[in-house]
C-alpha cells in the first residue's frame, strides 16, 4: 500500500525496529485517513512541506480541510487530527536522559527556566519534558519548526498543573488550546491545535 517514494525511504533504514515503525506509522495514518475520507487504504498519498511537516498531497473535497500530525517513538505512534484549522502532537519516553538544565539554558525563556528552578529537584526532570513536549507540538502545528523559536513559545502552568501557553511568536496564544497526557504509564504526549 506505500508509495514508490515510501518504499524508497523504508529501504534506507537500517535497523529493523525503524522499519517496522515507519511501516506502522504508515499504515495508522492511512488506516485514520480512510476511516474519515472513505476511500482505500493505498489512495493515500503524503508529502512533506520544506520544513518536514507532512499533508496529505492527494486530498479529496471532503479532505481539503483535514490537517494531521505524527509522532513516535520506538513503542508508540500517535497520529493527531482535526477537520479545520491545525494540529500538531509530540511523544517523549517520560523517563527519557537528556541534560534538562542546558537544554533549558539554550531553548526556554527566562519565564519557563524560572519555574523550573522553583520545582523540587525530582520535579524538574518532568516538568522540563512536559514544555518540551508542549513546545514540539505547537512547533508541529504551527509549520515553522524549530525556526520559529523554541524560547519564544512560552507555557506556564497553574496551580492544578495544566498548561497554558502564554506567549508565542507572531500569533495570539488565546486561539490555540493545548494538552499533557500520560500515555501507557511511561509517554508524555503533548497537543496543540485551533480550528
Amino acid at each position: 500500500m506505500i508509495s514508490p517514494r515510501e518504499r524508497e525511504r523504508y529501504e534506507r533504514f537500517r535497523h529493523e525496529p525503524s522499519r517496522v515503525c515507519y511501516l506502522t506509522t504508515r499504515r495508522l495514518i492511512r488506516e485514520v485517513m480512510s476511516s474519515i475520507g472513505a476511500k482505500e487504504l493505498d489512495y493515500w498519498r503524503f508529502r512533506t512541506g520544506d520544513k518536514g511537516r507532512p499533508f496529505l498531497k492527494n486530498a479529496t473535497p471532503a479532505m481539503s480541510n483535514v490537517d494531521f500530525n505524527i509522532a513516535h517513538s520506538r513503542e508508540l505512534v500517535v497520529v493527531a487530527v482535526t477537520r479545520s484549522g491545525r494540529v500538531g502532537v509530540d511523544l517523549e519516553p517520560a523517563q527519557r536522559e537528556v541534560d534538562h538544565e542546558a537544554v533549558a539554558r539554550r531553548f526556554f525563556s527566562d519565564v519557563e527556566r524560572e519555574d523550573l528552578e522553583k520545582l523540587e529537584e525530582t520535579r524538574r526532570h518532568r516538568r522540563f519534558l512536559e514544555l518540551w513536549v508542549l513546545k514540539e507540538a505547537w512547533l508541529k502545528a504551527d509549520g515553522r519548526g524549530i525556526s520559529a523559536g523554541l524560547h519564544r513559545v512560552v507555557f506556564r502552568f497553574d496551580a492544578e498543573g495544566h498548561p497554558h501557553l502564554k506567549e508565542l511568536p507572531d500569533d495570539d496564544p488565546q486561539r490555540w488550546e493545548v494538552e499533557l497526557h500520560q500515555i501507557n504509564g511511561d509517554h508524555l504526549l503533548g497537543l496543540a491545535w485551533h480550528g
